[in-house]
């Protein structure tokens, strides 16, 4: 029997929004590493505090600012900050993954990570606005052998959640490295994977001139 024209209208409507619902959505994100802080919650316990020491002033911007506010102290004028974070209960388990840290093997997907989230800020969908060039630059910087990132300090704080609506008084261990890289050893190395992509078939034009905005002031807001 022959389908009634609304029922194929509603038909044609849901195919167009599940083939939508398979792409790519993101949201505005954050910088990765940034700090994630689900309530309010107090630091019960840190490293060194039993041996009188004190939080570092780049962990503490970091809680408060994300890698913006570290990167804002002198101190590492000229580079770059990266901020490698884990979360959890087992301190043992976190203390094994912070161990294993190498920043020639981990660094690369840091830098991916931070030069997605740069692309992807205020678009909805990326794969769309910048075509395949999207995928083939994230999967190039995270498969690029960066070099000249230096595994700069370590830390972890004990942060003790404070109840909240449907939420129980919680403990959560949160381990952070701190990674920087020169400015213009990051910069050179990410012109050269640009240099490299090239997409077939390529970009439209205006995927190409989406991706060449982003590109023509990739460092402010990175």
């Amino acid at each position: 029997m022959a389908l009634l024209p609304s029922v194929i209208l509603m038909l044609l409507l849901f195919a167009s929004c599940a083939s939508r619902m398979e792409k790519r959505v993101l949201k505005a994100p954050e910088i990765p590493g940034a700090a994630e802080m689900p309530g309010h919650y107090t630091i019960t316990d840190y490293k060194n505090k039993g041996g009188g020491g004190s939080i570092p002033e780049w962990v503490s911007r970091w809680l408060d600012s994300d890698v913006h506010g570290v990167e804002a102290q002198s101190s590492y004028d000229g580079r770059f900050v990266f901020v490698h974070r884990n979360e959890g209960n087992s301190f043992n388990a976190l203390a094994l993954w912070q161990d294993n840290f190498l920043p020639e093997l981990d660094f690369p997907r840091m830098a991916a990570s931070r030069i997605e989230a740069r692309f992807s800020a205020s678009v909805a969908y990326p794969d769309e606005e910048y075509g395949d060039f999207f995928q083939i630059l994230i999967r190039a910087a995270s498969d690029a052998s960066w070099t000249g990132a230096v595994n700069e300090d370590d830390f972890w704080v004990l942060k003790k959640y404070l109840p909240g609506d449907d939420e129980p008084e919680s403990e959560s261990w949160e381990f952070v490295i701190l990674v920087t890289i020169k400015k213009s050893d990051f910069t050179s190395q990410l012109d050269a994977i640009f240099q490299k992509v090239s997409p077939d078939p390529p970009p439209t034009d205006a995927q190409i001139a989406a991706a060449n905005r982003v590109k023509d002031h990739f460092f402010e807001g990175f």
